[in-house]
């Protein structure tokens, strides 16, 4: 007999951020204390997909950001063939509940009072937008965001981002990043841009070789190791909310 360590959450709201993304807002929990996090960890949701086996487990990162934030927020960006992303971002609505764990990661900064460079690309953006905020509001250290998308319609949280660069000018800086007009950042460019941060705490989340190129980078500029985060999921071979065979 299996166990499951699912709890049940009511989704408040979804928003629908882009073309093709998403916003799940949970409504609060009837325990608590069981979903506090830190910024930039994530949900895993158990998903009944039609069509599937059975259902399905997918992380998602967290975009809201604990003491700023009333309500657990994930958002999720349409993958090519991908079964959750797709299923949620056709399906899901506001009163609909899901099956959710506890908040997991290890994405998150040690202290919120230090200097960030921020590197995301596409729906990297998520993890990235908690820390960001949570340093805004509850941490007295600058935040510089290099933000990549393919285009400007594929800007996620571009209205936010702008609200939070007006109320915190001396704080907050974004460079957005568009492919359609500069293509690929080079090697050359991410540089650049690194070596005007040098001392700050790099958090880095999107595409793999989005990744790998920054990680590169900080770490070719003599960039303490300790200091660059990275962000990489893996793709989940089995349900980490069942356990089976509890007698």
């Amino acid at each position: 007999m299996s166990k499951s360590l699912y709890h049940l959450l009511q989704v408040a709201e979804v928003i629908e951020e882009t073309h093709d993304s998403k916003s799940i807002v949970f409504a609060p929990s009837a325990q608590p204390q069981l979903f506090a996090y830190k910024p930039g960890q994530f949900l895993t949701l158990r998903i009944a997909v039609q069509g599937a086996d059975r259902p399905v487990a997918r992380c998602y990162s967290l975009a809201s950001a604990p003491g700023v934030d009333d309500a657990l927020k994930v958002t999720i960006k349409r993958v090519r063939g991908g079964l959750g992303s797709n299923w949620i971002c056709d399906n899901l609505r506001a009163g609909d509940t899901l099956e959710v764990l506890p908040p997991a990661g290890v994405f998150c900064p040690a202290s919120l009072d230090v200097d960030f460079l921020l590197f995301a690309g596409g729906s990297g953006i998520t993890p990235v937008m908690s820390i960001l905020k949570a340093c805004l509001h509850q941490g007295n250290g600058r935040v510089f965001l290099f933000y990549a998308n393919r285009d400007e319609r594929s800007v996620i949280f571009s209205e936010e981002l702008r609200a939070l660069a007006c109320a915190y000018p001396q704080r907050l800086s974004v460079m957005h990043w568009l492919e359609s007009v500069q293509g690929l950042p080079t090697v050359e460019q991410l540089a650049s841009v690194c070596r005007q941060h040098l001392g700050a705490h790099a958090f880095v989340c999107g595409p793999a070789l989005f990744m790998d190129a920054v990680e590169q980078t900080l770490l070719d500029l003599n960039v303490e190791r300790k200091r660059i985060h990275v962000e990489r999921f893996v793709s989940l071979s089995s349900d980490p909310g069942v356990l089976a065979d509890v007698p």
